[in-house]
């Protein structure tokens, strides 16, 4: 954002696209195709929230998380969600679920968005 938000503002949400580029090589695991790609496009969300009752940042992380498993569902996608465990996040989340979809090619459910919940200032919750 290039300005600053006032309270009465709040909660924000934005979303944008970005190219992106993984620095991890093929493992040869997924010997039919390629699942974990070098450059990639993608969608994210973020949301900066008031801290005034101290559950917007979780009610903004459930409106995302309710969005994306619409949009899945009236893709017609087969999909899952994960409410990852606390030694898989990173400082500062407080809160991770990945959906996973059903990808007929891999046979087994794949990556496809994460959600993640943040309480630091700089690190609003976002969506990817």
């Amino acid at each position: 954002m290039d300005h600053a938000v006032q309270l009465q503002n709040l909660p924000v949400r934005v979303v944008c696209s970005s190219t992106c580029y993984r620095a991890e090589t093929d493992t040869g695991r997924e010997p039919w195709g390629l699942y974990r790609v070098h450059q990639f496009t993608k969608v994210e969300m973020f949301g900066v929230t008031a801290a005034e009752h101290g559950t917007e940042s979780e009610d903004l992380l459930a409106e995302f998380l309710g969005l994306q498993k619409e949009i899945f569902s009236e893709l017609g996608l087969h999909y899952r969600v994960l409410d990852m465990p606390t030694e898989e996040l990173g400082l500062p989340a407080y809160r991770k679920f990945d959906i996973e979809a059903w990808m007929p090619g891999r046979g087994k459910y794949g990556e496809v968005r994460g959600d993640l919940g943040g309480r630091d200032p700089r690190i609003p919750g976002a969506s990817r």
